[in-house]
């Protein structure tokens, strides 16, 4: 700060104004070159120049440009309709334009900013202005243009981990006596839903569904730990235990879940083994939504037993298997609360009664389940992750 006590504006970034390249729009010849020399005078040495509205837009739709001086009253087209232009093929909010008119009426200067212009210069101008006027619109159009890169890189990130993602759901499965078919769609980019299929050695097979706290780039971090710890558990010196009793199983992942976990998320999840030789299904409910189990008959069960914790908030905590038995016809779901949760546009919940309506007809594959709740929600956006499991016998 200087002796005074005044503080001095903070230095603008510098530009390399060689870089940039203007067009100037105006169907006076002096008028352009009075133009073209007060940019070169600040650097500017990439000028291209129109007589014309109709020329100007040729220029435009041809070229790459930082900035375009335009003059309001022209023969064939006016600034005006140039502008109306820009916004109609939306090129105004990345291109900007600074009017340079004669016109000094207020309103000229009102339309040509709701038309889009970045800024409205009176004729003659003034050389010191002009040049305020230029170099402000160009430091926010390099500004505007880092903003879009970073964010398009970004972009490009999301959509690569989301592929990633996805790609951890298992694939539809039949054999015979039995079919899977699984979905999860996050609400974002990506999400914290898991899903998870695999077939153990002795021939049974174990199911996983779950859902992460919270959403984005942090629950989905803990959704591929959970999902590794899941997959590991074949391979553990202990899974002869932990397979045979599903609550150990996540008794030991949820001792995991909870170590190293600084930012308190935590996991819901639906952890059963099925074995289609006898239609057994053990399965533990981690503070997961209740599945679904429609009987051949078109009966509706809710496996509400074997309740407890999400895993990751108590490092104690002890998870007790429950079992229930399929014969051939039955249809067990299992769910996320994405689901259930969905909401129309006036806020009613799709709810319960919405998935026991689609399980009342015999179905075996999750897309007319799918399609249901998006029709539900009128194409609103999503408020949570969905994801979900269906074995048909």
């Amino acid at each position: 700060m200087p002796e005074s006590g005044i503080a001095l504006p903070r230095a603008a970034p510098r530009l390399r104004l060689a870089q940039f390249r203007v067009l100037i729009v105006d169907d006076i010849e002096t008028n352009r070159d009075l133009l073209r020399r007060r940019l070169a005078r600040l650097g500017i040495t990439d000028i291209l120049e129109a007589e014309d509205g109709a020329q100007a837009l040729n220029v435009i739709r041809e070229n790459t440009l930082d900035l375009v001086m335009l003059d309001i009253m022209m023969p064939v087209m006016t600034g005006f309709d140039v502008l109306e232009v820009l916004n109609a093929e939306g090129r105004i909010e990345t291109l900007p334009v600074i009017v340079i008119s004669a016109m000094n009426e207020m309103e000229a200067t009102v339309r040509a900013i709701e038309l889009g212009a970045e800024d409205f210069l009176l004729k003659p101008f003034d050389p010191t202005l002009l040049r305020a006027r230029v170099l402000a619109t160009l430091e926010k159009k390099q500004l505007r243009d880092e903003m879009r890169h970073e964010l398009a890189r970004k972009q490009a990130e999301l959509n690569t981990a989301r592929q990633l993602q996805l790609a951890l759901a298992p694939p539809p499965y039949a054999e015979a006596g039995f079919s899977l078919d699984v979905v999860m769609q996050p609400a974002l980019e990506i999400g914290g839903d898991l899903a998870d299929h695999q077939i153990l050695p002795d021939g049974r097979h174990l199911l996983a569904l779950g859902d992460v706290s919270g959403k984005g780039a942090g629950a989905a971090l803990v959704m591929a730990r959970c999902h590794a710890l899941v997959r590991s558990l074949a391979a553990r010196g202990d899974a002869a235990a932990l397979l045979a009793d599903p609550g150990l199983a996540a008794a030991a992942m949820n001792a995991e879940l909870e170590s190293n976990n600084p930012s308190c998320m935590f996991v819901t999840l639906l952890l059963g083994i099925y074995d289609p030789a006898d239609g057994r299904f053990d399965y533990v409910r981690c503070g997961h939504v209740p599945p679904f189990l429609r009987r051949a008959d078109g009966r509706l069960e809710s496996l509400n037993a074997s309740r407890g914790l999400p895993l990751g908030i108590d490092a104690g905590a002890r998870y007790i298997a429950a079992t229930a038995w399929l014969q051939p016809g039955d249809c067990l779901l299992v769910i996320s609360d994405g689901i259930t949760e969905a909401a129309s546009p006036d806020g009613v919940l799709f709810t319960d009664a919405g998935v026991a309506a689609w399980l009342a007809t015999p179905q075996r594959a999750l897309a007319g389940l799918v399609a249901l709740v998006r029709e539900f929600e009128a194409g609103y956006p999503a408020s949570d992750d969905l994801s979900a499991l269906l074995l048909c016998c």
